[in-house]
């Protein structure tokens, strides 16, 4: 079964990307009246918000999910809330790790926050897993029934170090599943278009990952992070692509470079067994914003 990314709007505005069957089915129903949507009861994987459907004011205007950037912590709870209960998700069984640029990936089979994680897996439909992303990564994997799944948040550094391979090698051990059978997305985040680095960091990276343009040097994590995934033994149809640089389009996106630092954070969403975006609107013909 192949996967792709679906700009989706939540039953109360929140606007997002979630991962859908290609060709996957609506339910039948009276016509959504906003041109180009469609609703739809939608099993998904895993899913990233969008900047969009929140309350924060400014910068982090308006779903800004991190209380590290500087928005009002009550804000943020409230938006936390809103994803929350657009999923029927339950806050306090989500499990996330640390986030410290590392590769680190751990086995949540409970609630709360993993120190010096950067990924997590599990096969618990207790709990779902969340990372917060501006830019980095957001790397899903997931068996093809859905009752295992994992998340890891891979920024350039993490990328080096080999985050993805170990979050499949950490799914591998865990579940002792075939790779080759995994599904491997990749969510939104910064583009080989946009992702300019000096020339000494650049040196320091995979050589076939890097681009130079008229003397500027370009890092491309999409395709470091899924020759990681094909290395580790997925099939190249099973590697889901970003929809979207959040760098190009900072005006739906948190992105620290386009925002030069001063932004918010999108969450990314999975959990063992799927979510069910029931009544969500799906937006159809390349409507993405």
């Amino acid at each position: 079964m192949n996967y792709s990314w679906r700009p989706v709007e939540l039953l109360n505005g929140i606007r997002a990307f979630a991962l859908a069957p290609e060709g996957s089915a609506r339910e039948s129903g009276p016509a959504n009246s906003a041109a180009g949507a469609e609703h739809t009861a939608l099993e998904s994987p895993g899913l990233v918000t969008t900047r969009r459907g929140g309350v924060s004011k400014g910068p982090f205007e308006s779903l800004n999910v991190s209380f590290r950037v500087g928005d009002d912590p009550a804000s943020v709870k409230e938006n936390r809330a809103l994803i929350a209960g657009s999923l029927g998700l339950d806050q306090g069984a989500c499990a996330r790790p640390e986030q410290v640029h590392g590769n680190l990936v751990l086995r949540a089979d409970g609630p709360g926050d993993r120190a010096r994680a950067d990924g997590l897996v599990s096969a618990s439909g207790d709990v779902w897993l969340s990372v917060h992303v501006a830019d980095c990564v957001p790397v899903f994997v997931f068996s093809p029934d859905l009752r295992r799944t994992g998340l890891a948040h891979a920024g350039r550094k993490g990328t080096a170090a080999g985050v993805t391979t170990n979050l499949l090698n950490m799914f591998k051990s865990a579940f002792r599943c075939d790779v080759s059978q995994l599904i491997v997305a990749l969510g939104p985040s910064v583009g080989p278009c946009c992702y300019e680095l000096d020339s000494h960091t650049a040196s320091h990276l995979r050589r076939e990952c890097v681009a130079q343009r008229r003397g500027r040097f370009f890092f491309d994590l999409w395709k470091a992070n899924g020759l990681q995934a094909l290395e580790a033994g997925v099939r190249e149809e099973n590697v889901v692509m970003p929809p979207a640089c959040t760098s190009c389009k900072a005006d739906l996106f948190f992105s620290h470079r386009a925002h030069k630092g001063t932004t918010g954070r999108q969450m990314a969403i999975t959990r063992s067994g799927g979510l069910r975006l029931k009544g969500a609107s799906v937006r159809e013909n390349g409507r993405r914003d």
